[in-house]
């Protein structure tokens, strides 16, 4: 039994043998042969390098962020002519959302006119709001010293020890409502320290009429007032220079108040005293950090603004500024960016995520304005590892930048306007399944053997055909 269902068994055999005595082995068969091993090597090589490469599927989908996500905007800025004492971040949104002067998040750094760091980094704080007297009568016919000019600025700081100086611009309504209290007190402090006590006067500088020495003296807002003590108002922090300036109150009593406790101090080693402001003696400042924004159009607007009460020149506002980088989300950790440029549908560019970085933006003409309009994609990367390590959402952007001229009392500012894609980017990495390489493996086998086949059947006629008609057998 075992054996006839073996015998039956053999009759379903797709490849049955010829006797070994009765095929003919050619030399073009060989060669054939040798053709097809080297085609087939080849093309299983290829399979396999495609096989083993990652293959990615894009997708757009209406963008699925959660409602009320926020999203991260990291900046890094210098502004050569804009000082720390005044730079400020303002953030608005399509929603009504207005974040003014913001702190916790802002670091301030003093910049020399090189654009090199002047100073130790510092987050901003939120000054008080500064009182004034109310308007009284007997006040506003006092007018006991003339502005300073710049020979006697000068004789006035090596005549006594402390001298305090109002730089103000007449048409400053702050430094007018001001004005009186500081006539008021002036008058006070100069009846109780007479020219022959010696140890202290209250001076005050038109900055519209003595502009070079403001700018000497780094003025920028008016009122600034400055403490000076043997001739300087300089403090050294860490060999760094900054000024002494005067941020409380402007009253009378607050004037006379802080004078007075400066005078134990006239001719004593120089210490800063404990109410007043240190403030950079550059003119430039860098603003870095980040701020976190409804996924809304909104603006970031950087400025020159005071909590303090301060006006300031519109057309003496320079806001050239260059860019160390601007972007949104986070910044990919390396094992990240690695999934990242692979996954990218046509990879990344040296500036994929910062189309601003390392730019520059001159205000060649007076009360300039700077306006960068910034449109986002996300784009998400879904690896197929198996790991949430290798997902990340990166956000890129296109940009367009242009400068104007603002003729209305606006203050030139640094403006970026953005706002987000609906849509978002999914990329996911798809994996080719083993059975299909095992599929192209066997087609790639079959398909060379048989084409090599076919050739050599046509070869061996060929030649067959060519030796008949040599010896005139062939009809």
């Amino acid at each position: 039994m075992p054996t006839k269902f073996l015998a039956r068994l053999k009759a379903v055999d797709f490849y049955k043998k010829l006797p070994s005595d009765l095929s003919e082995a050619t030399l073009a068969g060989a060669w054939i042969s040798i053709g097809a091993a080297i085609v087939i090597s080849v093309l299983l090589g290829l399979e396999f390098f495609n096989f083993m490469q990652v293959q990615t599927q894009t997708e757009l989908v209406v963008d699925r962020s959660r409602q009320g996500e926020l999203l991260r905007i990291n900046f890094n800025i210098s502004f050569p002519a804009l000082s720390c004492e005044f730079a400020t971040l303002d953030v608005s949104d399509a929603l009504g959302t207005k974040k003014i002067n913001l702190t916790k998040t802002l670091r301030k750094t003093p910049l020399d006119f090189d654009g090199n760091w002047a100073g130790l980094a510092e987050h901003d704080r939120q000054l008080p709001e500064p009182k004034y007297d109310d308007e009284m009568p007997e006040l506003d016919d006092v007018d006991i010293s003339l502005p300073l000019t710049e020979q006697t600025f000068e004789w006035t700081l090596q005549r006594y020890p402390i001298v305090f100086v109002n730089f103000y611009a007449p048409w400053c309504p702050w430094c007018q409502r001001m004005e009186p209290s500081w006539e008021a007190a002036t008058k006070q402090i100069h009846d109780k320290y007479p020219e022959s006590d010696g140890r202290i006067r209250m001076a005050k500088v038109d900055c519209t009429a003595q502009n070079p020495l403001c700018m000497k003296h780094g003025i920028t807002g008016f009122p600034s007032m400055r403490v000076y003590r043997k001739g300087h108002d300089e403090i050294y922090t860490h060999g760094l220079k900054d000024h002494e300036a005067y941020t409380g109150h402007r009253t009378v009593q607050a004037f006379v108040a802080f004078v007075e406790s400066l005078v134990p101090s006239a001719g004593k080693p120089h210490t800063r005293h404990a109410n007043l402001k240190k403030v950079s003696k550059h003119a430039g400042c860098n603003l870095a950090g980040f701020v976190l924004v409804k996924k809304v159009p909104g603006t970031l607007h950087f400025l020159a603004k005071s909590s303090g009460h301060h006006s300031f020149d519109n057309e003496q506002m320079n806001m050239t500024h260059h860019i160390h980088h601007f972007y949104f989300g986070s910044r990919p950790s390396p094992y990240r960016y690695k999934f990242l440029q692979k996954l990218h549908p046509l990879g990344l560019q040296k500036d994929w995520a910062d189309k601003l970085q390392d730019d520059n933006f001159f205000s060649v003409n007076p009360l300039t304005t700077h306006e960068h309009a910034l449109q986002a994609v996300l784009t998400t990367i879904e690896a197929g590892s198996g790991s949430t390590y290798t997902n990340y959402d990166a956000y890129e952007y296109t940009v367009h930048s242009h400068a104007y001229v603002d003729d209305t009392d606006a203050i030139p500012a640094s403006k970026f306007s953005y706002s987000l894609s609906p849509i978002q980017i999914v990329v996911r990495e798809t994996q080719k399944h083993w059975y299909r390489f095992l599929t192209s493996t066997c087609a790639i086998v079959g398909g060379v053997f048989t084409v090599a086949g076919i050739l050599d059947s046509v070869v061996y006629q060929g030649v067959q055909l060519a030796k008949k008609a040599e010896i005139g057998k062939l009809s």
